[in-house]
């Protein structure tokens, strides 16, 4: 069984809750998507659960330049929701397999979007073999309810649920460079029980290479993600436990961020998955 640690009395940046944007009502039914294929990208997965607000999955082929694939999701007036870059299993000439979780922030209604996938040009950056898939985005409308934690330092934005508190532990300079947001008061040493779950989110200057290395020994199931527009990569243990279950690095930038569930049960993967979708740098 793990500890409670023993954490610092702190004041964290907190902005009331204010309600997620609405999206406009309609009278016309939501499009399914559906697979399209290109040239040299076709996508055979698109797909956003009902029960996983926040995350639209994404899977197929290409043949493109460095493997490299560009993806975005647009709203119906046009504009840029989300946007990032992930990577093929090969590059050009040959053909590879990509898979990615695009995290999106969720409307409070379902809403109506595009996804487009495409590789850029290597002498002009101009969009190439553009595919597109239409997707209903899935609502959460009990965002508007939750608290957002800011940290101005790091450009760290998240939000959180109204009954989880939040502590601010003391790796690093202040403001400190890891938080934990969690079920229960800080207070004195208990056992974590059933009921109970952590999110930590904690900075760094280097990627956590071994880390990773040793989640992969242990199994641990890895998927790509596109996340806050920067590509990361997820490993969630096939069992819950209290300590890292399931966790998120992102990959690009001039510093690591690392957020990671702590729960003995699967009733907090949902709640985590909406976390995500709120993370902002």
């Amino acid at each position: 069984m793990a500890c409670r640690p023993q954490a610092p009395t702190a004041t964290p940046t907190l902005v009331p809750p204010t309600p997620a944007p609405t999206a406009t009502a309609s009278s016309t039914p939501l499009p399914v998507a559906s697979p399209t294929a290109g040239p040299r990208i076709v996508l055979t997965e698109v797909s956003a659960q009902a029960e996983m607000p926040g995350t639209l999955h994404v899977a197929g082929r290409a043949q493109v330049f460095e493997a490299t694939l560009s993806l975005r999701l647009r709203g119906l007036d046009g504009q840029v929701i989300v946007q990032g870059v992930t990577m093929a299993s090969h590059g050009a000439p040959d053909w590879g397999e990509f898979s990615v979780d695009l995290v999106y922030p969720p409307p409070v209604q379902d809403q109506r979007a595009m996804l487009e996938v495409y590789e850029e040009s290597p002498r002009d950056g101009s969009v190439q073999s553009l595919v597109s898939a239409p997707v209903v985005l899935r609502s959460a409308p009990e965002l508007g309810q939750w608290q957002t934690f800011v940290n101005l330092t790091y450009h760290v934005q998240l939000r959180f649920p109204p009954t989880w508190q939040v502590n601010q532990g003391v790796l690093g300079p202040p403001p400190p460079a890891t938080t934990k947001f969690s079920t229960y008061k800080a207070g004195d040493l208990q056992v974590l029980g059933i009921q109970d779950a952590e999110v930590w989110v904690r900075v760094a200057d280097t990627p956590s290479i071994a880390e990773m290395e040793e989640l992969e020994r242990r199994d641990y199931r890895k998927r790509n993600l596109i996340l806050g527009g920067r590509a990361a990569v997820r490993y969630t243990d096939r069992t819950p436990h209290h300590g890292i279950y399931d966790v998120v690095y992102t990959l690009t930038g001039s510093g690591e961020y690392r957020i990671y569930l702590s729960a003995a049960t699967h009733d907090f993967d949902a709640l985590f998955a909406l976390m995500l979708s709120t993370y902002i740098e």
